[in-house]
């Protein structure tokens, strides 16, 4: 009797020590899947996955089979026979101005130029737009409609200056003209090198965004017009172009009735730069290994790992954006076409250049950006992710990936980073051999415990008073 007790008792042992290894592995983030998925979606036959190219597509096609491979629902476009697939097929309109757009205004009926060419030095316009000039101080109140004219105060050095100045816009401007920076003036390209336009999205009804950036002696020339002065901003537009970008998205589904409605959102953008045949140097590939192939890699593990396991309470998206580099289109129309109300999207965690530690943070530790937005850094760091606070708070991260798309519709969005500002940012040189894979599978593993407890919990992130975008 003690014999067979003993061995009972020693069976038992062994099935909850296997049930318990089986359940480690199951949350393991593998090495090998962490290299393998790197190799291919960073290897030069990707050609540096360029937004809206065919390289951007097929690795849009690989990240959508590994999720049917790992029993991940679709939830991209249906076919003629409404079966749905991973991939979402995104159809935009280029309209091109034909050559440099300019900036006028009229005196006694005729036509004065105020800027053009090299005096415009940076754009981003949903089309050609007038309306009176009004002068602006850059964190005041714009005229509803008015083209708000912002130069720099005094000791003001520009910092923020694309958010400052697109808060103009979502106060009611029309338009906003504003003085060049020193920021702009050394990093963006002359109009007149250089062809623009705007874009819209097909069944996306897109915010207006509407700002040029001029010269000082423009800026000059603005600043003795009066105060309603009508100004027109517009040129010569080229034939419409129709491209096409791509996102690969799936789902679990939540099996909890009253949190499945609740969804959260894992994410990264598949792009990269492409071939740039004119970069110094005999390498012309931009392979974007950091940037942001390593961010895909975090999911597709997270996506795993959450597929073999029970299935979560709440339900759980998984999407790779196209277009993130060319202006974040896939995240846009992601946001913009949900078949769910967007209230119901508790949560969005982008995942952005893993690749390498960041020396301006301990060893292990990755950091989110606009962690001193909402409660969800702090409430997650609370169950075990090593999150901090973005030591680059100059370089604006918050704004500069796709989790602001979703944010500035209300979801708490934020990426989790470590890039440590290295050299090879957006540069060919950000290549595979490149990557700290103990690093980099270790970041991962960080999030799957704080991972599983969100998609699980009745927890729901909030922004903090005043910081929601």
């Amino acid at each position: 009797m003690k014999r067979q007790f003993i061995l009972k008792s020693f069976l038992a042992a062994s099935l909850l020590l296997s049930l318990t290894a089986g359940a480690i592995a199951q949350s393991a983030v593998l090495e090998k899947n962490v290299r393998a998925h790197m190799e291919f979606l960073a290897s030069d036959a990707m050609q540096g996955r360029g937004s809206g190219t065919e390289f951007e597509k097929l690795a849009g096609l690989y990240l959508a089979s590994m999720m049917q491979q790992f029993g991940i629902e679709p939830a991209g476009d249906r076919d003629a026979a409404g079966r749905a697939g991973h991939l979402q097929t995104i159809e935009i309109t280029r309209n091109f101005f034909s050559s440099a757009p300019s900036l006028t205004y009229r005196r006694d009926g005729v036509p004065v130029t105020l800027s053009h060419g090299k005096e415009i030095l940076a754009l981003r316009v949903s089309g050609p737009f007038s309306g009176p000039i009004k002068r602006v101080e850059v964190d005041g109140e714009p005229t509803k409609g008015a083209v708000a004219f912002v130069r720099w105060a005094e000791g003001d050095d520009g910092r923020n200056a694309v958010q400052r100045v697109q808060a103009l816009m979502r106060k009611g401007a029309a338009a906003v003209v504003v003085e060049e920076t020193a920021q702009w003036r050394a990093g963006w390209q002359n109009l007149g090198s250089r062809r623009v336009g705007f874009t819209s999205v097909k069944n996306l009804a897109s915010d207006p965004l509407n700002i040029v950036v001029v010269s000082k002696e423009s800026a000059e020339a603005l600043a003795s017009l009066p105060d309603g002065t009508n100004v027109e901003f517009g040129g010569a537009l080229s034939e419409p172009q129709i491209q096409y970008t791509w996102n690969a998205v799936g789902k679990i589904s939540g099996k909890d009735p009253r949190r499945a409605s609740e969804s959260v959102l894992l994410s990264a953008h598949m792009d990269h730069v492409g071939v740039r045949p004119n970069a110094p140097g005999p390498d012309k590939i931009f392979n974007g290994a950091d940037d942001d192939a390593s961010g895909c890699v975090a999911v597709l593990e997270l996506a795993r790992i959450l597929a073999q396991g029970k299935r979560p309470a709440r339900t759980v998206y998984f999407a790779f954006f196209g277009s993130e580099e060319a202006g974040g289109f896939g995240s846009q129309y992601f946001a913009g076409t949900l078949s769910f109300p967007i209230e119901k999207l508790i949560a969005n965690l982008q995942f952005e250049m893993l690749g390498r530690p960041d020396e301006k943070v301990k060893p292990g530790e990755l950091w989110l950006t606009g962690y001193e937005r909402s409660d969800l850094g702090v409430t997650l760091a609370k169950r075990g992710a090593r999150l901090v606070a973005d030591p680059h708070p100059d370089q604006n991260f918050f704004q500069r990936s796709d989790n602001y798309n979703l944010a500035r519709k209300g979801v708490v969005a934020h990426t989790v980073s470590s890039f440590g500002l290295h050299k090879d940012y957006h540069q060919p040189s950000d290549e595979v051999s490149t990557i700290d894979f103990t690093h980099m599978t270790q970041s991962i593993q960080s999030m799957v415990v704080p991972v599983k407890w969100l998609v699980n919990s009745d927890f729901r992130p909030a922004w903090y008073e005043g910081k929601k975008p």
